[in-house]
């Protein structure tokens, strides 16, 4: 089969509204709302109710046109987007359009894909709301506002629509670098933040959506220098499925490095503890003094801290090891870990008492152990021998920092850069790099290899007649169906929308049909209850395995999309090998 579309185009064909004829000027100059057809962004035809609705005398004074020229407002960079078709929004757009009598009319505006008339076509239809005018400019006034206050604030205050900025205030301005806030006005929101952060949110915009109150992250100014900042996003009231949200960011650079030198402190308080350790073995006549002043240092430091001999035995510990613990003053001296701490802990532990007592130099590892509150938390533990007049070992002193809160949020991070929000299986980027790691292994060691491409039959139309709520349910029953009917060792990703890719090693094209069917016939049994009606759907899925000629993933992939694009025009529900 030829490989029609290397970049999903097939899939974003079926997604991009209703189709025009050549004569569809014609049948809707009957309209009463502003009809015209734009060549990236140029007005080509109008009908005559734009044309009256503009104060026109005919459509030659419009024509040739810029139609973003003709609106007010802040959605000017949104609509340039749509009008190029960068961007596909289906729900109409409230926004201002001036005549050109000078008059400011409120629209209506809905932008509709027309490539088949032509490439960058696109059909604008402006329906005039002026009578609601009174309300919108009563919402305005509130607005200004609103941003007379945000202007005022110490922070970043930013207005986002899907991946692009619309608005920014000069606090926020100023953190990122730019002189103006109109500079940044238009930009990718994934090119405010740093690194892996970047990437992760210029990939799936949904990581950043879901995220819950405030959020550490690594933010970038317009020279690319990173720093530490705190986020919270915030939903606004949005029009469409394009979503529409507030970030509100706060440099913490200057916190962090407060904390850093507090870590340094204490670091250096275990090194001086070590050091007075020392000198109450070689000042035996001045003990008691030397004793209340060591007991008194270490009840000050905010770790956990003990001491031992070098037969394992506890010496002494301060009142943050007491408190971690749950235990006394005496409670736990003269007896070893052995007889009170996990028996893995313990092992660890004891491997790192050796080690410190046999250089002169700190050890330090990690391990987890369970707490007085009956929970396995995540620790550090330094460790450095303390010696006696002679410089010979007398025991080890220890200190312990718990880490639990910051292993949880490194492994949160690892989840959210790997899986799709909504269904749980692989996102999109992760998906890619597994099955482009897959791929090279086959080539360097031949086995069959096959990848399955499907994606729900007339999504649009679940969307439209019970709205997104519903059309995440399916979804996510179509991931979960898909889950059930493939073994560990396959893959699942989430390319987009409805549309889902599976992975299949040692798996022929045969069988690989089978998996396909198996999960067709498991879809196609899928029933949504929403209180309206039942909702039931099928899927289409396009079949391929791996050939010579395949040399990348993306091969493989175009492949089974093409399968799949063929499956839609053969009817649908269908399963269409490459």
């Amino acid at each position: 089969m030829t490989v029609i579309d290397t970049h999903g185009a097939a899939a974003e064909r079926r997604r991009r509204g209703p189709r025009f004829g050549s004569n569809f000027m014609a049948v809707l100059e009957v309209s009463r709302d502003l009809v015209c057809l734009c060549e990236d962004g140029i007005i080509l035809d109008i009908n005559s109710a734009g044309i009256d609705l503009l104060a026109a005398k005919d459509s030659s004074a419009l024509v040739g046109r810029t139609f973003c020229d003709l609106v007010g407002g802040d959605y000017v960079q949104v609509l340039e987007e749509l009008l190029l078709l960068n961007e596909i929004e289906s729900q109409a757009i409230p926004v201002a359009v001036r005549g050109l009598n000078g008059a400011t009319l409120d629209v209506e505006l809905q932008i509709h894909p027309a490539r088949e008339l032509g490439a960058g076509h696109a059909v604008v239809i402006a329906r005039d709301i002026s009578r609601q005018g009174h309300l919108a400019r009563t919402a305005r006034a509130s607005e200004d506002r609103f941003r007379v206050l945000v202007e005022k604030s110490m922070h970043l205050i930013a207005q986002c629509h899907g991946g692009r900025v619309v608005y920014i205030n000069d606090a926020g301005a100023a953190m990122l670098g730019a002189l103006r806030a109109a500079e940044l006005q238009g930009m990718a929101v994934a090119d405010m933040f740093h690194g892996d952060y970047r990437e992760i949110f210029a990939s799936d915009l949904t990581m950043l959506l879901s995220e819950e109150g405030m959020m550490p992250v690594r933010m970038a100014d317009r020279d690319g220098d990173a720093f530490d900042a705190q986020i919270l996003v915030t939903p606004l009231p949005s029009v469409g499925s394009v979503p529409e949200y507030m970030i509100e960011a706060r440099d913490i650079s200057d916190h962090l490095r407060a904390v850093a030198a507090l870590r340094h402190m204490n670091e250096t308080l275990e090194h001086q503890v070590a050091e007075r350790t020392r000198e109450l073995a070689e000042e035996r006549s001045k003990a008691v003094e030397a004793r209340l002043f060591v007991e008194s240092l270490l009840e000050a430091v905010p770790n956990p801290l003990w001491w031992k001999g070098i037969d394992g035995q506890y010496r002494g510990y301060n009142r943050a090891f007491r408190e971690m613990h749950a235990i006394g003053a005496e409670e736990w001296i003269g007896r070893t870990m052995g007889e009170l701490l996990d028996p893995d802990f313990v092992k660890t532990s004891h491997a790192a008492d050796l080690q410190a007592l046999g250089a002169d130099k700190r050890v330090q590892f990690e391990g987890r152990l369970t707490l007085a509150d009956g929970l396995a938390h995540d620790v550090v533990v330094s460790k450095i021998a303390w010696r006696s007049r002679a410089d010979q070992p007398e025991g080890v002193i220890g200190v312990m920092m718990d880490i639990t809160e910051r292993k949880a949020m490194e492994a949160e991070l690892r989840r959210l850069a790997t899986t799709d929000a909504l269904t749980g299986v692989f996102n999109r980027r992760y998906f890619m790099t597994t099955l482009g790691t897959e791929v090279e292994r086959v080539h360097r060691h031949p086995r069959p290899l096959s990848a399955l491409m499907l994606d729900i039959d007339h999504f649009k139309r679940i969307n439209d007649t019970f709205g997104h709520p519903v059309g995440d349910k399916a979804i996510k029953a179509m991931a979960d169906a898909c889950t059930d009917a493939i073994r560990t060792v396959d893959a699942l990703g989430r390319l987009g929308g409805e549309e889902f890719a599976i992975l299949l090693p040692d798996t022929d094209l045969e069988a690989a049909m089978m998996v396909a069917e198996r999960i067709r016939v498991a879809v196609s049994r899928i029933c949504i209850n929403t209180g309206i009606g039942d909702v039931v759907f099928t899927a289409s899925i396009g079949v391929a395995q791996l050939i010579e000629a395949d040399v990348s993933a993306e091969a493989l992939l175009s492949r089974a999309d093409a399968a799949l694009y063929t499956a839609k025009n053969s009817g649908r529900n269908r399963v269409v090998a490459a």
